[in-house]
Formats: C-alpha cells, structure tokens, sequence
C-alpha cells in the first residue's frame, strides 16, 4: 500500500473543505437566485392582476371586463411564458378566461392581494389573485368580484439560472485561484526538506559533515538532529577506524616477527612433526600480517577518501609508486621479478588523491600475489577517453558464480589461499569515489584481469 505524503494529505483536505465550501455556497445562491427572480416576476404579475381588476364592474346586474392590452403585454415580455387568466361573478360563476384555474383557492373578500403556488394541467405556475366590490350601477346591489392571473415558470426557472451562474462563476474563479495559490504555498513549504533530501543524496556514502543549508525554524529542529546524530555516528566510525588502524599498526611488528622467527626455526629444526607446526604457525603469522597491512590500507583509504581534496594525478606514476612499495617488502621479492610492466602512450591523468589511487594499484597487484604465485602482467592504455589499468594472473581464476561475490568485504573465492577478502573491496570503493568502475574476468589462456577504468582528465590547450 502506497504511502500517503504530507503535501497531498493537506491538498486532499483543502480539496474537501473547498468541495463541502462550494456546496453550501451553491445552495446559498441557488436559493437566493430563486427568491430574486420570484419577486421580480411577481411585481409584473401582481401589476397585470391590478390593472385587471381596476377595469371591472358590474353594469345592469352583468360583471363588466374590459381586460387592457397593457395587462398582457407587461407579462408577454418572455416568450417562455404562458399566461391565464380567470374572473367570476360575485356569485362564483365564471366571467371569463379558464374555468379550472384556481379552484382549490378560497376567496377572501377582501381587496388585498394573494400570490399562490399551485399547478396548473400538470404545470406548476404562480397565480396573483385578488378582490375587489363594485356595485351595480342601476340597482346599486354590490358584490365581490373575483381575479386571477398565472404564469408557467419557466422564465423564472431561466432567470435563476442564469443569476446562479453568474453569482458562482467569481466564485469558481477565486476557488481556482485560491487552489493554486494553495499549492503553490504547500510546496514552497516543503522545498527545504527536498533541498534537505538532495543534499543528502549528493553526499558520498562516507561524508557525514553538517547540514548548513538555510532553512525556516520550523524545520531547523529537525535539520539540528539530523547534524547531531551524524555528529554522533562520525565519532563512532572515526573511533572504529582509530582503533582498526592502530591495532593493525601494533600487530604488524610482533606478527613480522613471529614470521620471522618461525621461518628461521624451520631452518633449525630437524624433526618433521615440529616442522609442520612451524609451518602452521608461519603461514598463520603471513595471513594475520596480511590482514592487519589490508585494515591498515582500508583505514588509510577511507579516511583519505573523506578529508582529502581531489587533484590531477598521473596514473603511471602511481602504478609506479605501489610496484616500488611491493619491491621493498621481502614477502614479494621474489615475485617482483615475474611481473611485467606495460605503459602505453603519453601519461594518463585523472581526478583522484595520489595516495588512495597507489593503495587501490598495490592491493590489486597483492592480491594477484597472493592468489596467484607466478607471471603477472600490468597493463595501462587509454581507451575511448579512459585510463584501463589491467593486472593479469596466471592462477586458477574464479568461478563464475564468484565472480559477482569478490568485491564483498572479507568474501575470498578460495578459502585455502592467504588473503583477507578485503584487496579488492578497497579497490572498488577507490574506483567508484574516483568516477570509475572496476571488473574481473578470465584470462586468454587460463588466470584472471581485474580491470579497473577511470576518467581521464584532458590539459586545456591555449
């Protein structure tokens, strides 16, 4: 289930209370529309019902009408409209117009007048009805005499319409205004935490410097823990690497001389059970050494990594600079002499720290040591605008289900090798930080090419 965000909960909540706004404030004008266009066609209908009745009268015992062209003609102004009309004697009989008009209203005898709702051959039309007394010229004998006039409501209906529409559409328009002007508001609130966001997802994995980003106070508690917990968690890993390193430092000596005095009781010795335990106990001392000189690296690396500004570097110098380190360690002296050096081309530079990228050349070259005694070749050329640094093995290579395993820390394709599983974990941390990628695959002929490719940096010409 998809998670919800802030910024679309409170734009679905202002949608809602819009919505719920709207409604009220559409039935609001509807309502009023109603009622304004209800009396503006009841002053022409009361006004028609008047002019009638003020032509009635009652001559030789007769109701007299002479119905003016001005009654009709004020409510014949819509054409949607249609009128009726109906006028009885004082005895109730008809006189003139519709016979079923307005029989369920009850006379009043009185001159006041009375608007009605009522429905007329199935339509609903308003009727004005109103009495007035007139006496018989002649005799002189009076009565009340009745009037009434109605209209279907269709104009009415029109005109509420269109006084709705236009009372809603300033409406819409601010709502649409309001809306926008909303989002808007709610997405410039939350662009500190997506500045916040991007700052973080920019740092490289190892860089957990404070956040001094400008943010509102609102968000400053937030920004404030955040620097406080990387503050913490940079104490610890800068405690764990300490402590890596120096222990790796202070077993290098003793372990250096536990192999040494182990390779000369070999020497000594003469019993063949006492031999295989010396044995034992140099390769031990050689595994330990070696893992304590790849801590010692990993801490170098990383902590080079974070603290150090990048700069042009000469990769051949480089792979020069490690080769030369391995010469002087007597562990590989013998194995300096099968490896061969090929450089190809002009130098090659890239954007790297100088020390990281010789620790990253010497790992990848030892561990071609350790897991493949014998003829190793080192390649460096350019291609399509890269620097390749090849080292190339003559061992027995690494199964294809390993192959996507080695670059784990502490993960070896063969355990009953020396090693730490750390070299080329420390090689792909360096490559990646440097812009590069690094690669295994099998050797023509048997052995194994790591590959490592980093972008070259070109001098600006004037």
């Amino acid at each position: 289930m998809a998670r919800l965000s802030i910024e679309r909960r409170l734009l679905i909540t202002t949608a809602c209370l819009f919505l719920v706004i709207g409604s009220v404030l559409a039935l609001t004008v509807r309502a009023y529309a109603r009622r304004a266009a209800d009396e503006a066609f009841d002053r022409v209908l009361t006004a028609s019902a008047l002019s009638i009745a003020d032509t009635v009268a009652i001559e030789e015992g007769a109701v007299a009408v002479d119905i003016p062209y001005s009654a009709f003609a004020i409510l014949g102004t819509s054409r949607l409209n249609r009128v009726f009309y109906r006028i009885t004697a004082p005895d109730g009989s008809l006189v003139t117009g519709s016979p079923t008009l307005g029989l369920d209203i009850p006379a009043n005898p009185n001159e006041t007048l009375h608007l009605h709702d009522a429905v007329y051959r199935g339509e609903p039309v308003r009727i004005a009805a109103v009495q007035r007394y007139r006496a018989d010229t002649v005799t002189g004998t009076g009565g009340w005499i009745g009037i009434q006039v109605a209209e279907t409501r269709e104009a009415r209906r029109e005109l509420a319409g269109q006084l709705t529409l236009n009372g809603m559409l300033p409406a819409v328009a601010i709502a649409l205004l309001a809306c926008g002007l909303i989002l808007a508001s709610v997405r410039s609130a939350f662009s500190p935490l997506r500045l916040i966001e991007s700052n973080l997802r920019a740092r490289r994995p190892s860089d957990l410097s404070r956040i001094e980003t400008e943010v509102p106070a609102e968000v400053s508690a937030l920004v404030s823990a955040l620097n406080d917990f990387m503050d913490r968690l940079g104490s610890v890993l800068d405690g764990v690497k300490r402590v890596t390193a120096d222990a790796a430092h202070q077993l290098r000596t003793p372990l250096a001389a536990i192999q040494a005095q182990a390779e000369v009781a070999l020497e000594e010795v003469a019993g063949e059970r006492v031999k295989r335990r010396l044995t034992r106990i140099h390769h031990n001392a050689r595994e330990a050494g070696l893992l304590a000189n790849q801590l010692l690296s990993d801490a170098t690396t990383l902590h080079r990594l974070e603290t150090q500004e990048r700069e042009v570097v000469d990769v051949g110098q480089s792979v020069q600079d490690a080769l030369q380190m391995l010469r002087a360690e007597s562990a590989y002296a013998g194995l300096m002499q099968s490896l061969a050096l090929h450089m190809e081309g002009s130098a090659l530079r890239v954007m790297a720290e100088p020390v990281v990228l010789r620790e990253m050349v010497r790992n990848i070259v030892e561990n071609a040591f350790i897991h493949a005694p014998g003829p190793t070749l080192v390649r460096l050329f350019e291609r399509q605008g890269q620097a390749v640094l090849q080292v190339m093995d003559r061992g027995p290579g690494i199964p294809d289900s390993a192959k996507g395993r080695v670059f784990q820390r502490f993960v070896r394709a063969d355990h009953r090798s020396a090693g730490s599983g750390l070299g080329l974990a420390i090689a792909k941390d360096v490559a990646v930080a440097f812009g590069g990628a690094i690669a295994v695959a099998d050797r023509e002929g048997g052995g194994l090419v790591v590959e490592v490719v980093l972008p070259v940096i070109r001098e600006r010409t004037e």
